[in-house]
């Protein structure tokens, strides 16, 4: 499994406006990758971020997220006691590694949305948690998500992007290879925001965002908010 930690100065940047408040460096970027494979993150400017979204691929609709009861019990007599309201017996996909899990928590609660290729996709709702479970019926493994989970190329690929339980943007992928999952998971800088993200497919799949950064501007004695005149811009591709 390989490891990569990533600091970069002195990146494209667009900003806009004047600076008004304390000192604002659109240059200080800086982001975390843990991947299994080699994950290639490069800075590219306005222009080429707008010429490679004419290979945006047509991203599928989010469902309803509500408990389709229908399905749950089709779930229940394939697997019977893998994940239920309370209680999860089942393998887990979990950096790189597969281990079995088993616990149940009155303070948790897990519900079917919809199937999607050959996952199952779960709403887990807990104390402080608000992820989804993908549960494989191949390999009869669940995989987590922390965003509704994009399903693509027949269920080869899954891309997981936008908020994370800690705070910051994230962009994070499974890829499904033969019997083997290459992944890759991306902690975007706590104060930018995905404003806005394209799937686009050349050789393979990529990931292209747009990210901003607002200064914070003191508008009573300690409490601040975003100034929506003061912004940096950076784009991103990702494969």
């Amino acid at each position: 499994m390989k490891y990569f930690v990533l600091f970069l100065i002195a990146v494209p940047f667009i900003k806009l406006s004047a600076q008004k408040y304390i000192p604002f460096d659109c240059d200080d970027f800086n982001f975390n990758v843990e991947s299994s494979t080699n994950t290639s993150i490069r800075f590219i400017n306005q222009s080429d971020y707008f010429s490679s979204l004419k290979d945006t691929v047509i991203l599928p609709e989010k469902p309803l997220i509500k408990e389709n009861e229908k399905l749950y019990t089709e779930f229940q007599k394939k697997f019977p006691n893998k994940i239920s309201t309370h209680c999860i017996q089942a393998k887990t996909f979990s950096r790189g590694e597969i281990s079995e899990i088993s616990y149940c928590s009155q303070r948790q609660n897990i519900f079917l949305i919809t199937k999607e290729k050959k996952f199952y996709i779960f709403k887990l709702n807990a104390f402080e948690v608000d992820d989804f479970l993908l549960f494989n019926e191949d390999n009869e493994t669940i995989y987590f998500t922390e965003n509704y989970p994009l399903i693509l190329d027949e269920g080869k690929i899954i891309f997981d992007v936008g908020h994370s339980y800690s705070g910051k943007q994230i962009i994070n992928y499974y890829q499904f290879e033969d019997k083997k999952v290459k992944y890759a998971s991306i902690d975007l800088p706590f104060d930018y925001r995905i404003t806005k993200y394209n799937i686009v497919k050349y050789s393979n799949y990529k990931v292209i965002t747009e990210l901003t950064r607002h200064q914070l501007k003191e508008t009573s004695p300690n409490y601040f908010e975003k100034d929506k005149d003061v912004f940096c811009k950076k784009f991103i591709i990702i494969n």
